[in-house]
């Protein structure tokens, strides 16, 4: 199902337009080879980062990393979209896919937090300042997010794709909201996933090779 709110971008008009992934929390780019392998994207970024590393530290590296790109249309993956909404503030994007991605955080996270004590699971619950900052942070681009609705487990209390709760991935306004029946894991090897990807880098006007 399709969520499309009426937006005024200007779709930008470029013969040729970088392609930047980033990964979810505690995996690596190797978690795109299905999506890069049947798409036509030809010039792509594969950044890398380590979540023990913290959300701050990780961002500034991403921006070192992307520095001298001078446009880029955006494929992320769960955390991989925050990073992607606060990197919007620091380079040209021109266009995101996000991917089951939690902009309103967890609240699963701020309890489990303090029985099994990662960094990664403080910096997303829903009182986090990651969070809380990218509230506040608008969104002038064409962005879609796919919504996984599959893979519920009941630790949540809420719908979610064994991940990351409904509610948190469709808590934002700016952006258009695809729904794709997978779960978390399961959408980074999903025809569905592809098909959206490659209506969307087109429907942008981004060209390749």
């Amino acid at each position: 199902m399709l969520y499309c709110k009426q937006m005024n971008f200007k779709l930008p008009i470029r013969k040729h337009t970088h392609v930047v992934v980033i990964h979810g929390a505690n995996a690596s780019p190797k978690s795109f080879n299905y999506i890069l392998e049947n798409t036509n994207i030809t010039d792509v970024t594969k950044v890398r980062y380590f979540s023990r590393d913290g959300f701050y530290n990780n961002l500034e590296k991403l921006k070192i990393q992307l520095k001298d790109i001078d446009s880029c249309f955006v494929i992320a993956h769960s955390l991989g979209g925050i990073y992607t909404l606060h990197l919007l503030q620091h380079i040209n994007i021109v266009g995101v896919v996000s991917i089951a991605t939690p902009f309103g955080g967890s609240m699963t996270a701020d309890w489990i937090k303090y029985i099994v004590p990662r960094r990664v699971y403080s910096e997303i619950g829903i009182s986090s300042s990651r969070i809380i900052n990218g509230h506040s942070i608008p969104i002038n681009i064409p962005w879609t997010q796919i919504v996984t609705t599959e893979g519920a487990i009941p630790v949540h209390m809420a719908r979610n794709d064994g991940v990351v709760t409904y509610k948190s991935m469709t808590c934002r306004n700016d952006m258009q909201l695809k729904e794709i029946s997978y779960n978390n894991y399961e959408i980074m090897n999903s025809p569905e996933d592809v098909n959206t990807i490659n209506k969307k880098l087109k429907s942008n006007f981004i060209y390749f090779g």
